[in-house]
C-alpha cells in the first residue's frame, strides 16, 4: 500500500526557453487579455499493488486534486472592459478540486539475472476526473460568470489512455541505478469537450546510495515530453461580446506541450523493528534545469513528493 502527497508550484511566463513577462504577453507579440501569474497544484495518491507471483504485479492507483491559479489582466486599453466586469480588480484568482483520473496496470518482470532486473509496465488509465470544470470569472459585458475553465485546471483527460513503461535495475551492495522510459499515449480523438490531451514522454535515470540499514539518498534526471493539445478551448473565459479576441492564454492549443529536464534528490527511511518494520518514507524534490515550452506558458519552479508505503 502506499500514499503519496506531490506539490508543484508554476510562476512565471515562459515562451520557449525564455522568461517573458505579463507585458509581452499582453503585447502585440501574444495579444491576450488575461494571462496567468503562478499556479498550484497538490496531488494526493493513493495506492494498492499485489503480487500474483515473483513475475507478475497488479497495480492500482486512484488521485485527488487541489488547483489553484492566479491571473492577471491586460492593464491597457485591451483590458478596461474587463476590469470592470471584475469591479475594477486586475487580477482574479480559479479554484479546482476532485477526483483523477484512475490507473490499473501490471508489471511483468520479464529479466532477473544476478543482480539486474528488468520490468514491462503496461495497463489502461480510466477517465474518472472531471473535464468540464467551472468557476467564478469576468467576463467583459456580463460581469463575473461560471464559466468553464482551461485545460490545466481540470481533474482528468475525458480519454482512455495506455501508460507504458520500461524499467531497468541494477543492484549493488550498497547502492544502484536505475533508468526508466514511460509515457501516455491517448486511445481516443477526442473527448466530450471535443479536444484531446497531448501524448506525453518521460525518459528517467537513477543513482541511489544505503547509508545505512535504514536510510538512503538518490539523485538522478528526468527528461518529460508533452504534445499539444488536439482542439483549442475557445469557449474557456468568452462571453457573447469576446468573439475574434484573445482571451486567457490556457484556452489555446498553441500554448501546450513542450520539454523539460528536472534533476531529481531524495531520501528513504526504511523502519527496520518494532512497529516501523516494513514502513518506508521518502522524499523526493524536482527542480528544472530546462525548459522548452509551445507558445506562451506558465514555467514550472519545482515539485516535492512526500510519500509513505508499506510492504506485506
Amino acid at each position: 500500500l502506499s500514499y503519496r502527497v506531490m506539490h508543484m508550484e508554476m510562476d512565471g511566463m515562459r515562451h520557449g526557453t525564455d522568461r517573458v513577462s505579463s507585458n509581452k504577453v499582453f503585447g502585440s507579440d501574444g495579444g491576450y487579455t488575461v494571462t496567468p501569474k503562478d499556479m498550484q497544484m497538490t496531488m494526493q495518491m493513493l495506492g494498492a499493488m499485489y503480487a500474483l507471483n515473483d513475475k507478475l504485479t497488479f497495480m492500482l492507483m486512484a488521485n485527488y486534486l487541489d488547483i489553484e491559479m492566479d491571473h492577471r489582466i491586460n492593464p491597457g486599453m485591451a483590458g478596461n472592459m474587463l476590469r470592470m466586469a471584475n469591479g475594477g480588480k486586475h487580477s482574479f484568482d480559479t479554484e479546482t478540486s476532485g477526483i483523477g483520473d484512475t490507473k490499473i496496470s501490471a508489471l511483468y518482470k520479464f529479466y532477473d539475472h544476478e543482480n539486474r532486473r528488468a520490468h514491462l509496465g503496461l495497463g489502461l488509465s480510466l477517465p474518472a476526473g472531471s473535464i468540464d470544470e467551472k468557476d467564478s470569472i469576468p467576463v467583459m459585458g456580463v460581469g463575473q460568470v461560471n464559466s468553464a475553465l482551461p485545460v490545466s485546471m481540470q481533474h482528468g483527460s475525458g480519454t482512455y489512455d495506455l501508460p507504458p513503461s520500461l524499467t531497468y535495475r541494477q543492484q549493488f551492495e550498497q547502492w544502484s541505478y536505475g533508468v526508466q522510459a514511460s509515457g501516455v499515449i491517448r486511445l481516443e480523438d477526442e473527448n466530450d469537450e471535443d479536444y484531446r490531451l497531448g501524448h506525453k514522454f518521460d525518459l528517467t535515470g537513477w543513482a541511489s546510495t544505503n547509508l545505512a540499514e535504514w536510510i538512503s539518498f538518490s539523485s538522478g534526471l528526468s527528461y518529460n515530453y508533452t504534445g499539444k493539445i488536439d482542439g483549442d478551448q475557445k469557449h474557456v473565459g468568452q462571453g457573447p461580446t469576446m468573439a475574434g479576441i484573445n482571451t486567457v492564454t490556457t484556452a489555446y492549443e498553441d500554448n501546450t506541450g513542450g520539454e523539460r529536464i528536472d534533476t531529481l534528490l531524495g531520501v528513504n527511511r526504511l523502519g527496520t523493528s518494532g512497529a516501523r518494520e516494513g514502513h518506508n518514507l521518502g522524499i523526493d524534490i524536482g527542480v528544472p534545469l530546462w525548459q522548452n515550452l509551445n507558445g506562451y506558458q506558465l514555467e514550472t519552479d519545482w515539485t516535492l513528493t512526500v510519500g509513505w508505503r508499506k510492504a506485506f
